[in-house]
């Protein structure tokens, strides 16, 4: 499950392992204050949906993945986090490392998801 979130004008994501029963937080700047956001998050989630969940997702660990592609600017996060959303949902096990060249890539990226928004909802 992908919770993105706003705060303060940075986009993060939370991604809920249903499995392992934890969250995997994702910030292409990471700094301890964006992180903070995320239990009052996932409280406000279990409030508004506890019947569609077995568990406690309250009480899940909070992961902040390391080594993730990071921006350089001010302006990427969003789409840093579509990017993080598309690994998650093509790979099991993701070597980051690998994506390290992601911000020199943005334009590319940008004119992709534009393309992919467009035509998409020409039917």
């Amino acid at each position: 499950m992908f919770v993105p979130i706003i705060n303060e004008k940075h986009w993060t994501l939370l991604v809920a392992n249903m499995k392992t029963k934890r969250w995997d937080f994702m910030d292409s700047i990471p700094k301890a204050t964006h992180k903070a956001i995320a239990p009052e998050v996932i409280s406000h989630l279990y409030d508004d949906a506890k019947d569609a969940f077995e568990d406690d997702i309250r009480t899940w660990p909070i992961q902040a993945i390391p080594n993730l592609p990071a921006q350089d600017n001010n302006v990427d996060c969003g789409m840093f986090v579509c990017k993080y959303m598309k690994q998650v949902i093509q790979n099991n096990n993701i070597d980051w490392d690998i994506h390290k060249n992601w911000q020199s890539n943005m334009a590319l990226f940008r004119a992709e998801f534009a393309y992919a928004i467009f035509c998409s909802t020409i039917r």
